[in-house]
């Protein structure tokens, strides 16, 4: 039952006078980018958001009451983001689940710090989001995966130990997500490893044509390279990459899946190593189980995205639960209280900075594979 019609539902009660009262639904807001660049990931972040609603209710709902959720675009763009922010406001939704691309989240965070209305993230990754959030002034936003910086610390430590790479050359796309991630490579992982970084490519997103970039780092010929670069624009790049015969390892946020697979399948990933907040091959029953749910349901692993949205909705119905109240401001206390296990398997909880995300998986991909390297510990 959507919003509308639990709306309409209570009503048309009210006028008959026959039917019994019932309890009106909970509603999260969902703030992602149904269109734009990162359209496809935003639906692999519903497959989780809707699998959690669906367990969540199917267990009698919070507090005696269904859950749901009130999905917004926000395009993956600052304004549209704010627009919707303030959008789910006005719609009195009790928490907001996004919003997705870090410019997103950056720009919503005032006015749900504003509105009291808890926010939280499993995807936004911008180091900046960590900085901005409980001690650091905004006590309503909270992240369960790890920032930029983290999965950079954890890449670098594998990288200065393993020791594949001397060279790498840089590739972002404009926005918070791509220079927060190219900076936090080059502040982590260029230091901690003793690469030499041979160039840094900075793009808009949605370009259409990477030849340019890809000519100049088939001359250069760098042991690896580093990508920051959302699902559309880094697919067309691989894409690209493998018709002009760049055969040169990746590294960085690269995804390991996905999308992605059948490049991987026909050699153009081959021994690339990148740091990701989530992975399916995590040997824990909960993902295992989850796992299972999402191949069922969608024909396909469970992404990044995926984990995302259904634990950032297993937090919210948590912390709901033992707040005992729809409450912004109790829901916002009960999360920066909570013990959480998440489906990884891991125990966590949120720090002074409101951030939870602290377990990086290190991806590789050895005879057009990916397999697990590690999943390592950040604080």
């Amino acid at each position: 039952m959507g919003v509308k019609s639990w709306v309409m539902a209570g009503v048309a009660a009210a006028v008959l006078g026959a039917a019994p009262a019932v309890a009106q639904p909970i509603v999260i807001g969902v703030s992602t980018a149904q269109t734009g660049p990162a359209a496809v990931a935003a639906e692999w972040e519903l497959w989780g958001v809707n699998l959690a609603i669906e367990e969540i209710n199917a267990n009698g709902g919070v507090l005696g009451r269904k859950l749901e959720v009130l999905v917004m675009d926000n395009k993956c763009n600052p304004s549209e983001a704010v627009n919707v922010a303030n959008k789910l406001v006005e719609a009195k939704v009790v928490a907001i689940e996004g919003a997705h691309c870090s410019s997103g989240h950056l720009a919503s965070m005032k006015i749900i710090q504003d509105a009291k209305i808890p926010m939280i993230t499993g995807i936004a990754s911008n180091p900046q989001i960590t900085t901005l959030s409980g001690k650091g002034g905004n006590d309503y936003a909270f992240r369960i995966s790890a920032s930029d910086a983290g999965m950079m610390q954890a890449l670098g430590i594998y990288l200065a130990e393993k020791k594949p790479f001397k060279t790498v050359a840089i590739v972002a796309e404009d926005s918070d997500f791509g220079r927060g991630g190219a900076d936090a490579f080059k502040a982590a992982v260029v230091t901690k490893a003793g690469l030499e970084v041979v160039s840094t490519d900075i793009h808009p997103q949605n370009t259409p044509d990477f030849t340019s970039i890809l000519t100049r780092l088939q001359q250069r010929r760098p042991d690896a390279i580093a990508t920051f670069q959302l699902g559309g624009d880094s697919l067309n790049f691989l894409r690209q990459a493998m018709q002009i015969g760049v055969r040169i390892p990746f590294t960085g946020r690269i995804e390991l899946g996905g999308r992605n697979m059948p490049i991987i399948e026909a050699g153009g990933l081959e021994k690339s190593i990148s740091a990701w907040q989530y992975s399916p091959f995590a040997d824990a029953p909960s993902n295992k189980a989850f796992a299972e749910k999402i191949k069922a349901k969608y024909k396909a692993e469970p992404y990044l995205q995926t984990w995302a949205g259904y634990d950032c909705i297993r937090v919210l119905a948590q912390a709901i639960k033992d707040a005992g109240s729809t409450d912004g401001t109790k829901i916002k206390d009960a999360i920066k209280a909570m013990t959480f296990t998440n489906v990884m398997g891991k125990t966590v909880k949120f720090d002074e900075y409101n951030q939870a995300g602290h377990w990086v998986a290190l991806h590789t991909v050895l005879n057009r594979k990916v397999t697990l390297a590690d999943l390592v510990e950040v604080k």
